[in-house]
This record gives C-alpha cells, sequence and structure tokens, in this order.
C-alpha cells in the first residue's frame, strides 16, 4: 500500500484560494488518490511543518512554489537536507516545478532565475529517454508551464529525460527512483488562466495574450502524467 507524504512548498494565491483547494488537494484529486486507497499525509514546509519520520512513508511529492529554492529561508534549508535523506533511503520521490529545482539544488546541480523570462502557457515537450515508467509516446506531448526559475546544470549522475524550446532540463531523473518535471501536470487550464491574470503585469502584455489564447483554445496532457506518476510512486514497471 502507497504511503504518499505531500511536502508542499507552496500555497494557493490568497486572490484564488476560495476558488481552488490547497496544493495537498490538487495532487490528491490529479492522482486520484482515494478510488486508489491510498494513506496521503501532507506537511505545509513552507510554513516549517515537517514530518517527524521519514521512514513511515513510502513516497513523497514535493510540489511547485513561487518561492525560488536559492532563497536563503531556513524551511528552504532544511528542506534541502530532508531530500538528502529521503534520497538516502531511496524512497520514491516525485518532484513538481519549484520540487524538481529544489530536487536538483540538493544534489549540487544549479537553479537560477532564467535570464530570458517567464514560460507560460501550455509547451510542447520532446521526450528524449524511455524508462519502464515513462511509455514511448506516440503523439506530441503538451504541458502546462508557468516558472521564471529554471535547473541550469545537473549532476552527471543525473538523466536528462526531457526539454522544451524554452527550458532544456524540463523533466529529469535517478535510476528508477526519482523523477522530476518543470511543467505542472496537476494543473487545469482554468487555474492557468487565472493564475496568468495574477501575473500579467509580471509576465508582459505580449506573452499575457499569447499564453491566454492557447490556454483558451489547447488542451495538455496531464491526464497522461496522472498515470505515469501514480505508476511511478506504486513501483508498478
Amino acid at each position: 500500500m502507497i504511503n504518499l507524504c505531500i511536502l508542499e512548498a507552496g500555497f494557493i494565491n490568497p486572490a484564488l484560494e476560495n476558488k481552488y483547494p490547497t496544493y495537498a488537494k490538487l495532487f490528491s484529486d490529479f492522482l486520484f488518490t482515494n478510488s486508489r486507497k491510498w494513506k496521503v499525509s501532507s506537511f505545509k514546509i513552507y510554513n516549517n511543518q515537517f514530518p517527524k519520520n521519514i521512514q513511515e512513508y513510502n513516497s513523497f511529492i514535493i510540489t511547485g512554489s513561487s518561492f525560488g529554492v536559492y532563497e536563503n529561508h531556513a524551511w528552504i534549508i532544511k528542506t534541502l537536507k530532508l531530500v538528502n535523506k529521503i534520497i538516502s533511503y531511496k524512497k520514491q520521490l516525485v518532484g513538481i516545478c519549484f520540487g524538481h529545482q529544489l530536487i536538483i539544488q540538493a544534489l549540487n546541480g544549479l537553479v537560477e532565475q532564467y535570464s530570458e523570462g517567464w514560460s507560460t502557457g501550455i509547451k510542447p515537450v520532446k521526450f528524449n529517454i524511455q524508462k519502464p515508467w515513462l511509455p514511448k509516446f506516440h503523439e506530441q506531448i503538451r504541458l502546462i508551464s508557468f516558472h521564471q526559475d529554471q535547473v541550469i546544470k545537473i549532476p552527471n549522475f543525473v538523466e536528462h529525460l526531457a526539454e522544451t524550446d524554452f527550458c532544456k532540463y524540463y523533466a529529469l531523473s535517478i535510476d528508477d527512483y526519482i523523477f522530476t518535471i518543470q511543467g505542472h501536470p496537476e494543473f487545469s487550464n482554468t487555474y492557468a488562466l487565472d493564475l496568468l491574470e495574477i501575473k500579467r503585469e509580471s509576465i508582459g502584455e505580449k506573452q499575457y495574450f499569447e499564453s491566454k489564447k492557447i490556454l483558451d483554445g489547447q488542451n495538455h496532457h496531464g491526464y497522461l502524467f496522472s498515470e505515469i506518476i501514480a505508476n511511478f510512486l506504486e513501483k508498478k514497471f
């Protein structure tokens, strides 16, 4: 049985918190944890809430966040140490957006605020490597992206799984127990559109309208990654 620990690294923007659930609920719903009969615990690590004993869990997810992994917050420093501990036990570990970056930062990779600005909307993703838990895709994969920071350098033992035109290290793995992805398969188009509206000034008008048009008119393949991530966490490969 899966005993999943969701490490919430961020929170729903206050302007949207009455419309959308917490990140933990977002991921629970995305992975259909109730119908899978998983046991799920969540901790608001951004609020300095951490699991007391990681051995109680066999799988972990680190969520996205509006924070940067390079910021000198006590909870981020503590989480970097926690990630290395989880890795040392070879627990199944998934990182999404901030979580993706944090895992690589913990392994002495490099994460920076990208000089080319934001990646928003739905992006075509090119997968370069097949894994036992990552099928060969027979169509162009598209995923929601919403980030300014990105991984710039990876350790040589990390596998480079996928890239976009904007983000080279879009998906990464280590053996069959760590899987990280820069995109947001858990996001709905509606949530991404609402977030886009809030970030409009930061993103700029041109990119705002381009991303809005795409999010209004295209679907993405998040539903595929619900199954992929669930199978990865359950070691169904």
